[in-house]
């Protein structure tokens, strides 16, 4: 009786133990990885990207730059962000780019979503074509992406964005090419 007490706590602690081990601390600082893929008429392009988020946007912060947006619009908005503290990167290939603009959001059971903007955008997908539109105005890029519990995810992400008020969650992202890179798997870096 003794021994199979024993082995049914042993059997929850090494479970509990191994639940530790495999759950994370939902809260920044925390990074994640990426694999994104755009494909069009002319072809398409795959990248790993790097997301790595120190804090997260506070609420007071959130609230006056999406008052400026709804006020004064796209250009005003980006003024104002580029006068937020930085709070991240993100990183494609070589380059990296400052995030600013960081906001995570809690849905049905242990997912979330996680929104992220940076102060320039990535790249113009299309904007190289001899008839390329003009990239003024597109001046900033927005990820979207849900992680579970664990931290596996997907999303998408516009490259070169500028964006408006509007849509169901009060901002609306124009990206320069109409069509955004999809973030085929997302992952949480275990740290």
């Amino acid at each position: 009786m003794t021994a199979r007490c024993l082995t049914a706590s042993l059997l929850l602690v090494t479970a509990g133990v191994m639940a530790d081990a495999q759950s994370y601390k939902n809260t920044a600082p925390e990074s994640f990885r990426a694999n994104g893929q755009i494909t069009g008429a002319a072809g398409g392009a795959a990248s790993a990207i790097e997301i790595k988020i120190d804090r997260y946007t506070t609420d007071t912060d959130h609230a006056a730059l999406a008052a400026t947006l709804k006020s004064s619009g796209n250009d005003a908005f980006v003024a104002e962000l580029k006068k937020a503290p930085a709070i991240g990167t993100v990183k494609v290939g070589p380059r990296s780019f400052t995030v600013r603009w960081a906001r995570e959001e809690r849905q049905q059971g242990d997912t979330r979503r996680i929104a992220v903007v940076t102060d320039a955008p990535v790249f113009f997908a299309g904007g190289g074509a001899v008839d390329a539109k003009p990239t003024a105005g597109y001046d900033i890029a927005v990820l979207e992406f849900t992680v579970d519990s664990v931290g596996m995810g997907k999303g998408t992400m516009a490259p070169a964005a500028r964006v408006k008020p509007g849509g169901g969650a009060g901002v609306m992202v124009d990206d320069y090419s109409g069509k955004r890179v999809t973030l085929v798997t997302v992952s949480r870096n275990l740290s």
